[in-house]
């Protein structure tokens, strides 16, 4: 925006200079005129640089003669600079003398502002016969003010006073304009006036400096509440800066010490869960913060006993009291009597304290625990007294849940029964307030034997049978057989195992296995014919086992391929004895051609028997038994070249 543009003055006003000159133009029907723009308003911050434009504008070009800056306070220019066609003088003993710089645009600037340059500065241009023309600026400053000072008054202001007391303030120096100052209470702008007659009001001071700045000081009456107590308190200064800026700073936070009445009593127990023999410490906590009386007392028996500091088991400091060593007959309800010296008002509370036990594990009925195969409805009881109903569990061997309660029940007994079992009690809640009783239940009857079969190749096929034994006393286990197989017995706690190794071979081979104690006894009989076995027992059980038939698959092949290879063999033997290529060396010697030679030579393989891969039988005359790779007198033959 430009300011309206003011006649200037050469000897008489610009106004009658205007006009004058307008009748002695040589040129009829033009008029020389001179025009300068400047801002009409402009801002700036102190100790910072301003720069205030002045533009000229003439209807005869290059006719400037000059060029002036004034500063213009209650109506009276001052001239802070000169320009003509040959010089520029700043002004001496001037406010401005070191502050200012003009550049060829006739822009002055102010470097750097401060508080008095809020006036008006005014641009002067003369033109010589075209007359001259001004426009002047209003500079308006800013300052920034210090960050707040809060200040807290040191003393406990209490809820129950009956009008506001001061209780902070807060101060904010060298702004301008002279800033506003908000009070805060957690985040939340307080409404504040300056009647004294309500609960919560402000005075506001404002100081001007030597140096013309604002000083703001605030005092914040209050009446406090008692959800104050928790609650920070601040002052917020906001300023308006250059070009409408508004900006803001906090103050540091700060809580009052309030004084209020006791209301309410909590009793608070460390430990929170208390077993026997455990040091106690029950502490009285008031939620008022005005001075207090605690005394602690025990209903016993619809009767109310104060707690004294006397036995050494008993320790009481301001609002606890210690306990060392409590039993069970300690439990019971305690309580805290709050006396608040402000009001004379007494608060109660009360807390039932448990003292948690566990006694031992009584088991119903004793041992010994033997029971005989087959028997019913078994039930051991586990029991103990506790401070509360105790969670029980039954395990076997420590690990495998078997019952969840206090009774272990076996509806029908088998020698599967046997074993350890644990009975483990738990108070809920006290983890480690835990028992626990292990009992071994054995169960007595004549042998019983489960068999199984397994088929392997190590070196040739085997069998390995397994029959495990069971009863109570332990059966002693034998096996007897024609030829020893491989036999190993492992004795456990409830059972044996007896394990037998047989390597399948064509002879059949029989074997008995029995377990006998003082019930009875019970045998298994094994029969190995060939490459089968079967078993058989004096039982109701009869298991067989045959020979694997990858195994037999494999003799087959075998056995193919070297009856091919023998007669192949005798073919290439014919052909040269027929060529007169093998001559004999004795008489009585027997040629392979012969008919009845041929009758004798007998090659058998069977598929259902175990045939050994490097054995094949060559039957002679004679029908003797000879390997392939036999060579006598009688049947050496030479061949000749």
């Amino acid at each position: 925006m430009s300011s309206a543009v003011k006649p200037g003055r050469a000897s008489v006003s610009g106004r009658f200079c205007l006009t004058l000159l307008t009748f002695i133009l040589p040129i009829p029907g033009i008029i020389a005129t001179v025009h300068v723009r400047t801002p009409s308003v402009q801002e700036a911050e102190i100790k910072k640089p301003i720069s205030i434009s002045c533009v000229p504008e003439i209807s005869t070009p290059d006719t400037i003669r000059y060029v002036q800056w004034f500063v213009v306070k209650k109506n009276e220019r001052k001239r802070i600079y000169y320009q003509d066609m040959d010089s520029k003088v700043i002004d001496n003993l001037t406010d401005y003398t070191d502050r200012i710089r003009v550049d060829e645009n006739y822009t002055l600037t102010i470097d750097p502002v401060r508080l008095q340059d809020e006036r008006e500065f005014l641009c002067q241009v003369s033109a010589g016969p075209a007359g001259s023309g001004e426009a002047v600026t209003k500079l308006n400053v800013y300052g920034a003010p210090d960050m707040p000072e809060i200040t807290k008054i040191e003393k406990t202001i209490s809820v129950m006073a009956s009008r506001p007391e001061e209780v902070a303030s807060c101060v904010t120096r060298n702004g301008y304009p002279a800033p506003n100052i908000t009070w805060y209470k957690d985040r939340t702008p307080l409404h504040l006036t300056d009647e004294t007659k309500e609960k919560t009001f402000a005075t506001v001071q404002s100081i001007e400096e030597a140096n013309g700045l604002k000083t703001i000081s605030s005092k914040l009456h209050y009446l406090p509440k008692k959800e104050d107590k928790d609650s920070m308190f601040y002052c917020e200064v906001s300023y308006r800066m250059p070009h409408r800026v508004d900006k803001m700073m906090e103050s540091d936070k700060i809580k009052f010490s309030i004084l209020y009445p006791t209301e309410n009593v909590e009793i608070l127990i460390h430990p929170s869960v208390v077993r026997e023999m455990d040091n106690v410490t029950m502490e009285c906590q008031a939620d008022g913060s005005s001075s207090v009386d605690y005394t602690f007392f025990r209903e016993q028996e619809g009767k109310i006993e104060d707690i004294q500091n006397e036995p050494p088991w008993i320790t009481i400091l301001q609002n606890t009291v210690t306990f060392t060593g409590l039993t069970r007959n300690d439990s019971g309800v305690y309580g805290c009597r709050v006396l608040d010296l402000e009001t004379t008002e007494e608060i109660i509370n009360n807390r039932t304290l448990i003292v948690n036990y566990l006694d031992p594990i009584v088991l119903k009925p004793e041992a010994p625990y033997i029971f005989t195969d087959g028997d019913r409805n078994i039930n051991i009881s586990c029991e103990m007294e506790a401070s509360q109903q105790a969670s029980v569990i039954w395990t076997k061997h420590k690990k495998t849940t078997v019952s969840s309660g206090n009774l272990l029940n076996l509806p029908v007994v088998t020698f599967d029964d046997a074993g350890n079992y644990s009975c483990k009690a738990t108070i809920p809640g006290v983890p480690s307030l835990n028992r626990q009783k292990t009992i071994s239940i054995v169960v007595k009857g004549p042998p019983q034997v489960n068999c199984t079969k397994k088929m392997f190749q190590r070196n040739g096929p085997h069998v390995n049978l397994t029959c495990v034994f069971k009863g109570y006393p332990l059966p002693k286990v034998t096996c007897n057989a024609e030829k020893k197989p491989t036999l190993r017995n492992h004795r456990q706690k409830n059972y044996v195992v007896s394990e037998l190794i047989l390597p399948l071979t064509v002879e059949q081979l029989t074997l008995t296995c029995s377990g006998v104690n003082i019930h009875g006894s019970k045998a298994h009989n094994f029969t190995v014919q060939g490459a089968s076995v079967a078993v058989s027992t004096t039982g109701p059980s009869t298991v067989d086992i045959s020979h694997a038939k990858s195994s037999g698959g494999v003799v087959i092949v075998v056995i193919i391929v070297c009856i091919l290879l023998i007669a192949i063999l005798g073919a290439v033997l014919y052909f040269l004895y027929k060529k007169g290529k093998i001559p004999c060396g004795r008489s009585g010697k027997q040629s392979i051609t012969q008919p009845e030679a041929h009758e004798n030579i007998v090659v058998e393989a069977k598929n259902d028997q175990k045939v050994p891969e490097e054995t094949v039988l060559l039957q002679g005359v004679n029908g003797e038994k000879k390997p392939p790779n036999y060579q006598g007198e009688e049947g050496r033959c030479r061949l000749s070249e």
